[in-house]
């Protein structure tokens, strides 16, 4: 992903240099009027940076103008009209509710932009984007689309890309009886997680599913080594090989 360009780094820049912030602020509805300049600039580079945007998310102009040149004062971006009712929301949870969890135990508490969103403008879980994935676009479109995140996100706090993830994916596939796609991403979980016994468990349920008895039974083994107090591989075992 490209770095985000802080306004504070802009304003040292010889063509943002050209201009400078105006003296007060205009159009504004959530934000006090009387707000210092520097301050509003300041939430802003906050803000950019915990939905992973640029100025150009909710302002009207291009990257190769200069910052002072944007249009901040029109309302034509729905991003913008969005972002609004977001900081009232924000407003509201930290002004009204949380004073309210005061009794229990929730001071010091905050929400910021950065509490749901994370570095991503849409903060949705990334098995929900999967699963909407497929639902649209089938596996294959799933699976891209969770490798090219994972190769930008990975070691980041936007997505969970623990076992859990796809293992929840599995569920909705098992659910709608989609077997084949089923063991294919309990498949791609394995093999990010190899040695997790849940991992090798829901491999054999795959297979199981699929009509492997064989595959199965290695995985339902594979994953009693791993995790001996697992009940329903022991009893998988027990049904398929009694005697084992």
């Amino acid at each position: 992903m490209r770095r985000l360009l802080p306004l504070a780094l802009l304003l040292a820049t010889p063509l943002a240099a050209q201009q400078g912030p105006p003296d007060s602020l205009v159009n504004t509805t959530i934000i006090p009027h009387d707000t210092p300049v520097q301050a509003v600039i300041s939430q802003m580079r906050v803000m950019t940076g915990a939905l992973g945007v640029r100025c150009t998310y909710c302002h009207v102009g291009t990257e190769e103008m200069s910052i002072w040149d944007y249009d901040f004062v029109s309302d034509e971006k729905p991003t913008k009209q969005k972002a609004r009712v977001m900081m009232a929301m924000v407003n509201a949870i930290n002004g009204e509710h949380l004073p309210r969890l005061a009794e229990f135990d929730a001071q010091g508490l905050e929400v910021t932009c950065n509490t749901c969103h994370r570095g991503v403008a849409l903060p949705v879980p990334l098995e929900d984007l999967l699963i909407r994935t497929w639902v649209d676009s089938g596996y294959a479109a799933m699976e891209a689309r969770y490798d090219a995140l994972r190769q930008r996100y990975h070691g980041r706090a936007a997505y969970d890309f623990g076992e859990g993830t796809l293992a929840a994916v599995g569920g909705f596939l098992f659910d709608r009886g989609a077997f084949a796609d089923l063991l294919r991403i309990d498949l791609k979980n394995l093999a990010l997680f190899p040695n997790s016994g849940q991992a090798h468990f829901l491999t054999g349920e795959a297979q199981l599913a699929v009509g492997d008895t064989v595959a199965a039974l290695g995985h339902y083994r594979r994953a009693l080594e791993l995790n001996p107090r697992n009940p329903i591989a022991l009893r998988r075992l027990e049904a398929l090989a009694p005697g084992r």
